[in-house]
């Protein structure tokens, strides 16, 4: 049986993970490939902790980043298929499935703002 997401490290091994698959797709890696990954994995890492294990000190508005990008329902469509392959190969359990559901939440409203 596998873990569930519990602490900020599991969090940050889940966002490398993601990371590591998200840098050599085919369909939205250039999206990524340009990021200073050092500074960047950190800034979502910190996010996912702030919704997945309540913790404090995530500020930053993450649909101001993402409104410069030219960005197709196919590319969310992507994007969740990723994040969702790396929670499922490292984690499972309640934090797992709100990680789940709540980056399906993350996507359609993003999509519907952008």
């Amino acid at each position: 049986m596998k873990k569930d997401i519990e602490t900020y490290e599991d969090v940050l091994h889940l966002i490398t993970k993601f990371y590591d698959r998200l840098l050599v797709d085919e369909q939205i890696s250039h999206f990524f490939i340009e990021l200073d990954l050092e500074k960047h994995i950190p800034h979502v890492a910190d996010f996912w902790a702030f919704v997945l294990i309540d913790q404090t000190g995530y500020a930053n508005n993450m649909m101001t980043a993402h409104s410069k990008l030219e960005l197709k329902a196919s590319d969310f469509e992507r994007w969740l298929a990723l994040f969702h392959e790396s929670i499922n190969e490292l984690f499972e359990g309640e934090k797992a499935t709100l990680a789940i559901e709540r980056s399906k939440l993350i996507a359609w409203t993003m999509k519907s703002k952008l």
